[in-house]
């Protein structure tokens, strides 16, 4: 008798394309509602002589992919009766196996997706169960074949989130660096995966916060009084619904899956939630993505592909006529050649000093160094004498101490300018020097990543500069206007959001 896995052995076959091809016949046949099949139809639909079908099909009859009984039907003599002939058909171990093969493609060619779809959905069940649990305040009254249903539906879709979740960040680290694509084709590629970015970290955002309130009134609800409830529901239709043993491991896992949710979203024990590292790795993504689009930039300007180096490395080794040869051209790629002709001491520096051998001189032509033993030893020769006199440095020492004080002094001019009692649109600054624009930059740069995806209610939003000294608090723009805002730099043209900068409570205390 065959093993259970002796189906997937034509996979590992010298001949596994021919067998694919027969069992994709079969496949095909049995969705049209085909179930059996002649050694002749196939060779005509494979345009492959017969006698080499038949020999595919008696291995894949051993093997368990196929069931294989005579056929009579087209006998019209004694002979022909007599005569071994068969019809053939997929077994239920080799459905099974089509199944398995079809499944294991549409994994491997689908790509991952960050579902906004999905966080909708999980918030509608979550909504659905917080008003069953309301109705019912009390396990004893509560429908638990409804509660059932609500918690199936949402381990489901949240399993179905979070694999397609990870599948799309695996697919986005594979192809963060694209190679053999046009500049125009990539370009096109990163504006419309970063606006898809933006779009999924701006839904995460909103959706994490009320899934998060759900969360929290479902477990002062009490939802998990209703664990024990809802396992007793699932083992209806059990064999032995008494089973105590398996209602206890039923329940157990409906608590962990409620757990697993709970822990993704709200965290545990100080930990991240998987909500926030999923956004913090989506954001991640972006500037990813600019610096992949400036190192495509550099190899066009530049004509260097490290890639392309290393492809033309390897095809020189294939290419070696001997191994001698091979590791020659390994020591030389690699600076793996021992420097030993290089040998120098006093005398030999004075003479090439007097030399007039220019410096792009070959070492194979032109004079040995001699190199002193201990140099040899320890790169590097102890010279007897006096020690050098101490370099005074104070004059350097000065001159980094008044450059620092200038700087000092800059930084709490830019501070004092920028700094108001009131907010005011960005279109009422007056124009901005070098210093105070480049601190209005980090603050607003700060306070806008921060602001993305936010609801009006969560406004204002508020972020320090990165030496913690400032303190902005940016308001949405009130309409659709926009600010021109004078520097010694240019123009920064940006929507007219209303802000206002204060000493931190970090830079007060010291």
């Amino acid at each position: 008798m065959s093993s259970p896995f002796s189906t997937f052995t034509h996979l590992s076959s010298p001949k596994a394309g021919d067998y694919r091809s027969v069992l994709t016949v079969f496949s095909q046949a049995r969705s049209e509602f085909v179930l059996h099949l002649r050694p002749a139809e196939i060779a005509h639909q494979l345009d492959r002589p017969e006698a080499d079908i038949e020999l595919l099909l008696d291995s894949l009859s051993q093997w368990g992919n196929l069931d294989r009984h005579h056929d009579h039907v087209e006998a019209t003599s004694i002979t022909e009766f007599y005569r071994v002939k068969w019809l053939y058909q997929l077994s239920p171990r080799g459905e099974a196996t089509e199944l398995a093969l079809q499944t294991y493609h549409e994994s491997l060619q689908q790509p991952g997706e960050l579902q906004s779809e999905a966080l909708r959905d999980i918030i509608d069940y979550l909504e659905a169960l917080k008003r069953l649990l309301q109705a019912n305040p009390e396990t004893a009254t509560a429908d638990f074949s409804k509660i059932l249903r609500q918690f199936n539906h949402l381990n489901d879709r949240f399993e179905e989130f979070t694999v397609q979740a990870q599948r799309f960040m695996q697919f986005l680290q594979s192809t963060i660096e694209l190679h053999g694509l046009s500049l125009e084709d990539f370009i096109a590629y990163k504006d419309k995966l970063i606006d898809y970015l933006e779009r999924f970290v701006s839904d995460l955002i909103t959706s994490t916060n009320e899934i998060e309130q759900h969360i929290t009134e479902l477990e002062t609800l009490g939802v998990r009084r209703y664990f024990p409830g809802v396992a007793r529901e699932a083992m209806i239709d059990a064999l032995d619904p008494n089973d105590s043993q398996r209602r206890q491991r039923e329940e157990q896992r409906r608590e962990g899956r409620w757990e697993g949710l709970r822990r993704w979203f709200l965290g545990k024990d100080g930990q991240p939630s998987q909500a926030d590292t999923l956004r913090a790795r989506t954001r991640e993504a972006i500037p990813s993505l600019l610096i992949a689009m400036q190192n495509f930039h550099d190899q066009r300007e530049t004509g260097a592909d490290r890639r392309r180096d290393w492809m033309q490395l390897a095809t020189w080794f294939a290419e070696m006529p001997s191994d001698d040869m091979a590791h020659r051209l390994w020591r030389v790629a690699f600076a793996l050649a021992p420097a030993r002709h290089l040998r120098i001491n006093e005398e030999t520096l004075d003479h090439r000093d007097q030399s007039s051998e220019p410096p792009r001189t070959s070492w194979l032509e032109a004079e040995p160094m001699w190199l002193e033993p201990q140099l040899r030893k320890s790169g590097s020769t102890h010279r007897p004498g006096t020690a050098k006199a101490i370099v005074d440095l104070s004059t350097e020492r000065e001159a980094l101490r008044r450059l620092a004080e200038e700087e000092n002094a800059q930084i709490a001019s830019a501070h004092s300018r920028l700094t108001m009692s009131q907010p005011m649109h960005l279109s009422d600054f007056a124009p901005l020097e070098a210093t105070p624009f480049q601190l209005l930059l980090d603050l607003l740069g700060r306070a806008v990543a921060d602001s993305a995806g936010l609801p009006l209610e969560r406004f204002p939003v508020q972020a320090t500069s990165t030496d913690g000294a400032l303190l902005i608090s940016l308001w949405p723009p009130s309409d659709d206007s926009f600010a021109d805002l004078s520097t010694t730099g240019g123009i920064l043209r940006s929507p007219n959001y209303r802000v206002q900068i204060s000493g931190s409570s970090l830079s007060r205390a010291s």
